[in-house]
């Protein structure tokens, strides 16, 4: 069988091109939904390393204040107290500026980008809602302290805050 040159006009040609370009465009959406999760799972381990950076500092806030001797609230050393003033004493570091001062370093943790910080405010004392009300019984204070601690992640973008109470008996 003999092909005539004139009857062909390249139509093999186009179709494998638009077959190309199909393939072509397939391809870059692969490429981009794969670079998307990566960079999903990559936030999610940053924001998990974070997450347990700050739940070490508040474990290491908690044993400070487990102590037998806890130490003055005077604004040095992470230690705060609660009041009205705008006193050192009663002006905790913002926890939204990485670059603040006054926390108290934890423990340094594997893959952060930094250590760990803490600091503890001395809440105002209340009394004991259980205490009973009886004449020449005195009513029982209670003092809390909120323990606040900030960890980071892989990367200096990734910061996790958390907060507790604790009440020392």
């Amino acid at each position: 069988m003999v092909l005539n040159k004139r009857s062909q006009h390249g139509a093999v040609l186009l179709i494998s091109l638009v077959f190309m370009l199909i393939l072509t465009a397939i391809c870059a959406s692969a490429l981009q939904s794969t670079t998307l999760q990566e960079r999903m799972a990559g936030n999610a381990r940053d924001t998990n390393t974070a997450f347990q950076a700050a739940e070490a500092a508040l474990r290491a806030g908690e044993l400070v204040l487990q102590g037998a001797s806890v130490g003055p609230f005077d604004g040095s050393n992470g230690m705060y107290q609660q009041c009205s003033g705008t006193g050192q004493e009663c002006t905790p570091p913002n926890w939204r500026e990485p670059a603040s001062t006054g926390w108290r370093t934890a423990n340094a943790i594997d893959d952060t980008s930094s250590a760990p910080q803490f600091y503890i405010e001395e809440l105002k004392q209340v009394d004991d809602a259980k205490a009973p009300l009886d004449a020449g019984t005195a009513v029982q204070i209670i003092t809390n302290y909120r323990v606040t601690a900030r960890g980071f992640g892989l990367s200096d973008r990734a910061m996790v805050v958390l907060r507790t109470i604790y009440r020392r008996e």
